[in-house]
C-alpha cells in the first residue's frame, strides 16, 4: 500500500498480516478520494475501524487538520503507529470499541466533517455506527460518512434529513451519506405568485429541500383563508423535487428550527424591498440564521397585491397555472369581486 496523494505521496505503508484485517485496496482507495479531494483540506477526520490507517493517513498528507484513529485491535493499533512513523500532522490514535468512541464524541461535543466506516463485511457494525452517528449528531453540517461494504448486500440511510450518494467498485460498495441542505421559504402567499415560484425554483437549485410555509402576519387582512393559502401553494410545490409546502402561525425563525431548515429564502424586487428585507435579514441573524436573496430575473414586477387587485377584475394571468383551477370558481370570483375574505 502506499499513500497516493498529497504531502507524503508515493510512501509505503505497511499492510496488516493474516487475514483479519482487509485493507482498502489503493484502486479503491483512489476512487473514494476522487469524490472527496475538496472536501479532505482542513477536515477533522475520524477513521473508525482504522486498520492499518491508510485512509486517516491519506487525509493526514491531503491537508486535514486532525486525525482520530480507533480500532479495538492491539495489533491494529500498533500497525497505525508504525505506519504513522515520519509522518508529521495532528492526530490521536483510540484502542477502544466503536460504540465508546462514538458515545465520546458525543459526550464531549465532538463533531466531525469526513468520518471513515471499513468494518468487517459480513458484520452489521457499519449500520450500528451509522444510528449513533446520526443520532448524537457527530456530523458537521458539511460533514460526510463513508462507509465501504461488500457489493452482495445494499444500505439505505433512513433518516429523512440525510442523503446518500453510492459508488459500486466491483465487489466493494461506497456510500457516501451527508446531510441534506435545507432552507425555508416564509411568507403569507396570499396568494403565491409567478414570483414566488421563480424564487422557488432558484431556490431549489441551489437547496435540497425548500420547505414553503405560509404563516402570519397579524397586521395584515387576508383575501384568502390559511386552508386556501396552503392549497394554492400545495398545487405549486407538488410537481417540484424538493419542495414542501406548509402552513404554520408559529415565527419563521421557529419553524426553521422546527424542520432542519439552516438558512432563509427571500425574494427580491429590487431596491423597494431593500430596506424591509435587511432588516428581516438582521432578526433573522440574531436568531441564529442567514438568509439568501433571490431575485429572479422575471416576473419582478409582480407582487401578491397586484394579483388580488387583478383577480378582483377577473384577470387571471400573473396566477402560476397549477392555482387558476383553484382560482377560477365561481364563489372565489364573487367574493373576491365583492372584497370580502374568503371563509
Amino acid at each position: 500500500m502506499r499513500i497516493i496523494a498529497g504531502r507524503y505521496k508515493g510512501k509505503r505503508l505497511l499492510s496488516p498480516k493474516g487475514e483479519d484485517v482487509r485493507p482498502t485496496t489503493s484502486r479503491i482507495k483512489e476512487t473514494l478520494f476522487n469524490v472527496l479531494q475538496r472536501d479532505v483540506p482542513d477536515a477533522r477526520v475520524l477513521d473508525l475501524f482504522a486498520g492499518s490507517g491508510s485512509l486517516g493517513i491519506e487525509c493526514i498528507s491531503r491537508g486535514a487538520e486532525h486525525v482520530t484513529f480507533s480500532d479495538k485491535s492491539k495489533d491494529s493499533v500498533a500497525l497505525i503507529r508504525e505506519n504513522l512513523k515520519g509522518i508529521d500532522g495532528y492526530y490521536s490514535i483510540v484502542n477502544s470499541d466503536f460504540t465508546a468512541v462514538l458515545n465520546g464524541a458525543a459526550y464531549n461535543g465532538y463533531k466531525y466533517d469526513l468520518i471513515f466506516l471499513d468494518p468487517p463485511y459480513a458484520s452489521n457494525l457499519g449500520e450500528m455506527a451509522i444510528d449513533r452517528i446520526i443520532e448524537n449528531g457527530l456530523l458537521t453540517d458539511r460533514g460526510i460518512i463513508v462507509y465501504e461494504h461488500g457489493s452482495e448486500k445494499s444500505y439505505v440511510v433512513t433518516d429523512n434529513g440525510y442523503k446518500q450518494r453510492t459508488k459500486k467498485m466491483g465487489s466493494v460498495t461506497a456510500e457516501f451519506i451527508s446531510k441534506k441542505s435545507i432552507a425555508l421559504m416564509a411568507g403569507s402567499f396570499d396568494p403565491i405568485t409567478r414570483g414566488h415560484e421563480a424564487v422557488l425554483d432558484e431556490a431549489l437549485r441551489m437547496f435540497d429541500e425548500v420547505i414553503v410555509a405560509c404563516l402570519v402576519n397579524p397586521d395584515k387582512s387576508y383575501t384568502f383563508n390559511p386552508s386556501q393559502r396552503l392549497a394554492l401553494v400545495q398545487s405549486v410545490c407538488k410537481d417540484k423535487k424538493g419542495a414542501k409546502a406548509i402552513y404554520s402561525d408559529k415565527y419563521a425563525v421557529e419553524v426553521a428550527a422546527e424542520c432542519g431548515a439552516k438558512v432563509l429564502v427571500r425574494g427580491l424586487r429590487g431596491e423597494s424591498d431593500a430596506e424591509y428585507e435587511n432588516a428581516m435579514a438582521e432578526y433573522n441573524r440574531e436568531h441564529g440564521y442567514d438568509t439568501v436573496f433571490i431575485e429572479p430575473d422575471c416576473y419582478a414586477d409582480i407582487s401578491s397585491t397586484s394579483v388580488r387587485e387583478q383577480l378582483r377584475v377577473e384577470n387571471y394571468s400573473c396566477v402560476p397555472a397549477a392555482t387558476i383551477p383553484l382560482l377560477m370558481t365561481e364563489e372565489y370570483k364573487e367574493q373576491i369581486a365583492s372584497n370580502s375574505p374568503i371563509s
